[in-house]
């Protein structure tokens, strides 16, 4: 705009426009109100053209029932006129030829102020009329002090109010970062994926992920969960990792937990793509119904903001994500499928070239007045659907165990045993090892995941609202996300910890199985030159119980009362709470 604004903001270049991310199709302008400010400083730049044009031929035809307002509010003391264009030497100086009135009704090169008018009103000398209006006599001199100047140049001023009143109502999404939110939505989906997430039916995403069965996880995580981790008498009498080989313990927990990890990972990255679709809707429709307007008013005037050339519509939202995969128990296999959203709602916005003006100016001005209105409404329902799904998220993960979540809990459990398990049986400590062996490399996967889920908290600024406010479901979104991060930094610690304890009874049971001794040195000294064991994080510590707020994700659980554990989880497994 070309006047400095009430907010202080700097007046934008007349070229500046919206960047488009090269990738995808949504604006990743970072300071999107300047954008916004150099798109109304055209239109009200092509608006005051064509008010001028219609006053002065307005004026010129003797017709003063020209809109001085269209939209915003006049004071009164704005009321008005600076020259009284309907007098009688004025009429004849018009009739004559006004040289501002050419000048508006043609091109306007150059500014108002380079234009000069004699006030010539056709006579040679004073003339006497009488005024048929009034009934007095009025002098007509051969020339008057032509006002014409003044009226055109306070439309300048009325162009620009118009404008005012439209950008305080714009949704600004200023300094939201969609490319922060998309690294976010990326880095979510590659977690996901290397727990084992694939694309489920009707997926938009063009995230690739590698085939479930080429993933280290999944393979090392069925070693965990298959014949070899469950239901072996030697567990019972040389590890604490279950109470009794009869009920499922720590390995029966490996699957559920990997596969609804990674279905949180999934619902996150479609939540984030949520908000960055309704950013990108927030961002595009103003900004191209202020475009449309400029041409409406002025198909000559060239407008720079050609890049954001369609209306988009979100809607849906409920009806076009997933929320859960279907929450995984004991049994099945590594690998939870998920329907995934494109990021910035590819699926969710649908697009239309509709979007036309009339030609009568206070038609295109209340037009676009109303794009703006009808913006801020659909933003509201979309935020309200939002926050649904949010919502619903949160309160699936509540519902389920913590023991398909984050592994179960073994930080007090004894490393040597209970005293329930059987004697008489034998065991390899190479196959004993080999589970140990699992767990660290299981721990060691998690571990590298963590840095990089680490970094998905640097777009939080940009999940919030169009005034860059968090709303609740933004707070709820943060507050998700970081519990899916502490579930897997408790995973990480405790498949750390279990190495550690199956190792431990690998080591008891060689010093009393005559012969198994040498086997279990020899694979320490193996271990030593592959730094199993020498992980890098407080895995004691990790494996400690999760802060879920003020959610009890252990309440039904049959130590309490209950009868259920969790999502179908009917086991009587032990935890800390037993």
């Amino acid at each position: 705009m070309t006047q400095t604004t009430p907010d202080g903001l700097s007046t934008p270049t007349p070229d500046r426009i919206a960047e488009v991310h090269e990738m995808t199709d949504y604006i990743a302008d970072t300071s999107f109100s300047t954008t916004l400010r150099a798109a109304l400083d055209q239109f009200q730049k092509a608006l005051a053209k064509r008010w001028r044009k219609e006053v002065a031929e307005k004026i010129e035809q003797d017709e003063f029932d020209f809109p001085t307002q269209f939209r915003r509010e006049v004071a009164p003391s704005a009321a008005g006129s600076p020259w009284e264009y309907w007098q009688l030497p004025a009429r004849h100086h018009i009739v004559e030829g006004c040289s501002y009135i050419e000048w508006a009704k043609g091109e306007q090169d150059g500014s108002i102020g380079s234009v000069s008018c004699e006030g010539a009103t056709g006579t040679t000398e004073n003339v006497e009329l009488v005024d048929t209006a009034s009934g007095q006599t009025v002098v007509i001199p051969p020339n008057i002090e032509c006002g014409m100047g003044a009226v055109l140049g306070q439309i300048d001023d009325w162009a620009f109010g118009e404008c005012e009143h439209i950008f305080y109502q714009l949704p600004l999404f200023d300094a939201h970062d969609q490319g922060g939110l998309n690294e976010a939505y990326n880095s979510l989906l590659d977690i996901g994926g290397a727990l084992g997430l694939e694309k489920g039916s009707g997926s938009d995403s063009d995230h690739t992920f590698t085939a479930v069965g080429d993933r280290d996880m999944a393979q090392k995580a069925d070693a965990l969960a298959g014949a070899n981790g469950m239901g072996q008498d030697w567990w019972t009498g040389w590890t604490g990792l279950s109470a009794d080989r009869a009920k499922s313990g720590f390995f029966a927990s490996v699957v559920p937990t990997i596969n609804n990890q990674s279905s949180i990972l999934g619902c996150l990255a479609n939540l984030y793509a949520v908000r960055s679709a309704i950013i990108e809707m927030g961002r595009n429709n103003p900004l191209h119904a202020i475009q449309a307007a400029t041409k409406a008013v002025d198909a000559e005037v060239k407008v720079t903001h050609d890049n954001v050339a369609e209306w988009k519509i979100l809607q849906g939202i409920g009806s076009a994500i997933a929320i859960s995969g279907g929450w995984t128990v004991v049994g099945g296999a590594v690998g939870a499928s998920i329907a995934l959203i494109g990021f910035a709602g590819e699926n969710l916005l649908g697009k239309t070239t509709t979007v036309e003006y009339a030609q009568e100016l206070s038609e295109i001005v209340g037009g676009l007045n109303d794009k703006v209105e009808q913006t801020n409404n659909d933003l509201a329902d979309r935020e309200a659907e939002y926050a649904v799904e949010v919502n619903e998220l949160r309160t699936e993960i509540h519902g389920v165990h913590s023991f398909n979540l984050e592994l179960y809990d073994l930080t007090e459990n004894s490393p040597e045993g209970d005293a329930r398990g059987e004697d008489g049986y034998t065991a390899t400590v190479e196959n004993i090892l080999k589970i140990a062996q699992a767990c660290y490399e299981c721990g060691e996967i998690y571990e590298e995941l963590l840095p990089r889920i680490g970094r998905v908290p640097a777009a939080d600024a940009s999940l919030s609202d169009k005034d860059g406010e968090a709303t609740s479901a933004d707070t709820n979104l943060i507050e998700a996300r970081d519990e899916l991060i502490e579930f897997v930094k408790t995973a990480c610690g405790r498949l750390y910890l279990a190495g550690d304890q199956v190792t431990e009874a690998a080591d008891a049971y060689a010093v009393a199985d005559d012969g198994s001794q040498d086997a279990f040195d020899r694979i320490m000294d193996d271990w030593e030159d592959e730094s199993f064991q020498k992980y890098d994080v407080d895995a004691k510590g990790y494996a400690g119980d999760t802060e879920r707020n003020t959610y009890d994700p252990h309440e039904g659980h049959p130590a309490l009362g209950g009868s259920e554990a969790g999502h179908g989880q009917e086991t009587d497994y032990e935890t800390e709470l037993s």
